[in-house]
Parts: structure tokens; sequence; C-alpha cells
């Protein structure tokens, strides 16, 4: 068996494997998911809301980060489907979709992952 042919197996036997690979809208949902974690301050932005809902201005007023900053990363974390805004009078109040919990990486391990493993809170 060539390279070639060997790669071509290996390609096979992996959309075999993980189907989703071959279904272009659903492995781009979940590239965008797995985006929107991939970032410190949009970790930080998650362990917020796994306390409580929060809107733009409580989360600029908590990480000292500039509104345009947090904009952009509410933006990210929306489009990867991580979280979801609902208005309240004039402001959006952000939330994490509660059927995505169970696949953020810190909640799976009861925070430890957050906290940097440790069990003690402060």
């Amino acid at each position: 068996m060539s390279v070639g042919e060997e790669v071509e197996e290996v390609v096979r036997v992996a959309e075999k494997k993980y189907p989703i690979v071959t279904r272009e809208s659903e492995l781009e949902q979940l590239a965008l998911f797995h985006k929107a974690l991939g970032d410190e301050t949009r970790l930080k932005i998650l362990a917020m809301l796994l306390v409580q809902d929060v809107c733009l201005c409580e989360i600029v007023d908590g990480l000292k980060i500039p509104t345009s900053t947090i904009n952009h990363h509410l933006k990210i974390l929306e489009r990867g489907g991580v979280i979801e805004g609902r208005r309240e009078g004039k402001f959006t109040v952000y939330s994490i979709d509660p059927t995505k919990l169970d696949r953020i990486p810190f909640v799976q391990h009861e925070n430890t992952q957050l906290r940097g493993g440790q069990e003690n809170e402060d």
C-alpha cells in the first residue's frame, strides 16, 4: 500500500468513526464552540456567568476591560452557541446556554480547573 493509499484509508476510517467530520454545518458549529472557549478573557466571562447572569456593563466593571473588547468576546461566545442574551429593559443580560453547560471543561470538573485545581474557595 502506498503512502497516499494509506492516508486515504486513515481518512475513510476517521470519517466512519467520527461522522461529524463529513457534516460541514455541524463541524463548523463545533469549531465555533471550541473557538469560543479558546481565550482567557472569554473563560473569565464564563466564570462570571456560572455565578449569575450579567449584562455587558457588569462584565466591563468586573474585568476592567474596555467595552469594545468585551463586546467582541461576547459576540464570539454567542456565535459559538456558548451563551445567549436576552433583553431586560434597555440592557442585554447574558447567560450560559444550559444545553451546553456539560460541555464546558471546568464545569465538568466542579470548577477545579478554573480555580487552578484547588478544592477550597477563597
